[in-house]
């Protein structure tokens, strides 16, 4: 069996891949209807922007794994490309942030992707649980922003959303739904400083015009899901959000008043506009690791009306442009 993917599909990507390239990884339905209980429903743990994931066990090598198996719907481009390219994205990719795949099934009309994971749950499904302290939401995004800045030298994420970030056991985040990625240039570094688009050109998803801040705008929508416990931002175009107006109360008592003043000015950066004044993720990952150290400053632990009156209302008024046609 041969598998092709023209060089006109999967996003602009000159792609070509063959069953007989991923055949190591393949898993029978059977196998994987077995390890989810059938695909029970008590079994979901997600919905992964294109189909449900089911948390279960595997038998592999005479041995019982923990597995979860995104059973995709076929939209938002996951179907047959993006099967293919989750899988080529993740299986020469190594990076503790990043989903791990174990095996595939292109069988009964079904296209699903397993993950070797401990998982607790999506992190859309999460980001209401009070047991989240903000200590575990800062460690949640700087693993989201570090797997972010690993792909871009040479990938573009193109999804990124918080229903695309599995969250184990461990609390570490695990980013996941490749589908709709892009793969860039080499000198992608070089394109990015020069690079600078309308909104016309903002609609097209190839690797010509689409650059590394495109996942950065993504990711200034995940912080703001983060901050505000959930909350999701506003869509209607052109809206000014007031954080102290949205940040979750609960949330609020357990902040450095520091660290998160410098994240909702970077939340702010990450949601311009303009591409060209959006911070690269390295410099995210800079701003969440010293953010982080804060956070854990021991007099700053205490959850205390102290801490909640630290923070003024003023500070936390962070007024965002929204505009969602972005590039």
């Amino acid at each position: 069996m041969i598998v092709h993917i023209s060089p006109t599909q999967a996003n602009g990507n000159i792609m070509s891949f063959s069953f007989r390239e991923f055949a190591r990884l393949y898993i029978k339905h059977e196998d994987i209807s077995s390890a989810t209980n059938n695909f029970a429903s008590e079994n979901i743990i997600g919905l992964g922007g294109a189909g449900k994931l089911y948390k279960g066990k595997l038998k592999n090598n005479g041995k019982l794994i923990d597995i979860v198996a995104w059973r995709l719907e076929g939209i938002h481009g996951q179907g047959e490309i993006g099967l293919w390219t989750e899988i080529s994205m993740l299986s020469i990719r190594r990076h503790e942030n990043l989903a791990f795949v174990i095996g595939f099934c292109d069988q009964n009309g079904e296209k699903i992707i397993i993950y070797q994971h401990t998982v607790h749950e999506c992190l859309d499904k999460y980001l209401g649980d009070p047991s989240l302290t903000w200590s575990k939401r800062l460690k949640i995004c700087l693993g989201v922003a570090r797997a972010l800045n690993y792909i871009h030298y040479d990938a573009i994420h193109c999804g990124l959303s918080s229903s695309k970030v599995l969250i184990g056991n461990d609390g570490e985040a695990k980013v996941f739904g490749f589908g709709l990625s892009t793969r860039y240039p080499g000198n992608w570094m070089h394109r990015l400083l020069l690079t600078h688009f309308s909104d016309a050109s903002a609609k097209c998803r190839d690797s010509e015009r689409v650059t590394p801040k495109y996942d950065v705008y993504s990711f200034g929508l995940l912080l703001y899901e983060v901050l505000c416990g959930g909350t999701p931002m506003s869509k209607d175009y052109g809206v000014n959000e007031k954080l102290d107006e949205r940040i979750n109360l609960d949330l609020r008592k357990q902040m450095n008043s520091q660290s998160v003043t410098i994240l909702s000015i970077l939340m702010d950066n990450c949601l311009n506009q303009q591409p060209m004044c959006r911070p690269t993720m390295a410099d995210v990952v800079n701003k969440l690791e010293n953010m982080l150290v804060l956070q854990r400053e021991p007099e700053e632990l205490e959850h205390s009306a102290v801490a909640d009156e630290a923070i003024s209302p003023n500070i936390l008024t962070v007024s965002i442009f929204i505009n969602f046609v972005i590039w």
